[in-house]
């Protein structure tokens, strides 16, 4: 049985109510991409911190994607649109007075700087993005296990082959988008519309999901096709960061056809990219784009 979605079963009891059980995963590795406005031109890389990945774009296409360890509950990495503004190998780790603090409530030796080598936390890169008075970063890492992962004090941690490929690759001025989107929607080739949920790591309460129902229901009516309710409320609840295809008729045939493209509903009145390259938003916060006035306000 398909069912129609219901705006009010979503808003009444918080999760999109249905009668179907059960989804696949795609067969083939894809990664999903954020709904974040790329510039048309130059470098412009995106992190979508639920997801401990970044994304590569140039021109406006997808490169490549990374890997990644973002800052922990209690020290999240920030929120906002920077640019790349130094990169630096092989670098000396003068360790901020926050971390030397920690360092003695845990009894280790003081440190106030950590010079280059195998037990450098940096690795053998650190790509500065935004004022250094942040001290913010890609950067390498001694513990390559610890990618992926949400556990850095703030910076994005990458395993160092990977560092050492976006120094390679990045310049100094190029774009810098840190995200907040537990819930991501992707189009594949096909046409087929997937979910993918990610754990709310900062305990944001889903800032885009008060979007979602409308959104749903939008592209329902467009495409004349139906979604099927269940598989959103299953994706949402379990949250495995698994693409979840919510027009496939079959769900346990369901993959995806070529790549994941990303399904403008929180970018889509943004306007492109903003021209304060710079705006931070504080840690706690989360990517805000416009959104369409169409959509109500719900709490």
């Amino acid at each position: 049985m398909q069912i129609l979605l219901s705006i009010p079963s979503l808003w009444r009891v918080g999760l999109l109510c249905g009668l179907l059980a059960g989804y696949a995963a795609p067969a083939l590795a894809v990664d999903p991409e954020p709904d974040v406005a790329i510039a048309d031109q130059g470098q412009h890389l995106v992190v979508n911190l639920p997801q401990t990945r970044v994304y590569l774009y140039q021109d406006g296409l997808l490169l490549r994607t990374y890997p990644i360890a973002v800052g922990k509950q209690l020290t999240q990495t920030p929120t906002g649109n920077y640019s790349i503004t130094g990169i630096y190998r092989d670098p000396t780790w003068h360790i901020p007075k926050s971390i030397q603090d920690e360092m003695v409530k845990q009894g280790k030796p003081l440190q106030t700087e950590i010079p280059p080598g195998p037990d450098n936390p940096l690795g053998k890169v650190f790509i500065r993005f935004g004022e250094p008075r942040l001290g913010l970063g890609f950067h390498g890492t001694n513990q390559p296990a610890s990618v992926p992962g949400v556990r850095s004090h703030g910076c994005v941690r990458l395993r160092n082959e990977n560092a050492l490929a976006l120094a390679d690759w990045v310049n100094v001025g190029a774009l810098v988008t840190i995200a907040y989107q537990p819930l991501v929607l992707n189009e594949d080739e096909a046409g087929e519309l997937w979910l993918t949920a990610y754990r709310d790591v900062y305990g944001m309460k889903d800032p885009s999901y008060r979007y979602l129902a409308n959104t749903l229901l939008s592209w329902q009516q467009e495409k004349g096709r139906v979604l099927h309710g269940a598989r959103v409320d299953r994706a949402i609840r379990e949250r495995k960061g698994v693409p979840v295809c919510l027009s496939c008729k079959d769900a346990e045939k369901a993959v995806v056809t070529g790549s994941l493209m990303a399904k403008r509903w929180l970018s889509i009145d943004s306007g492109g990219v903003p021209e304060d390259a710079e705006s931070v938003r504080p840690a706690g916060g989360h990517f805000s784009p416009k959104f369409p006035r169409s959509m109500p306000s719900v709490s």
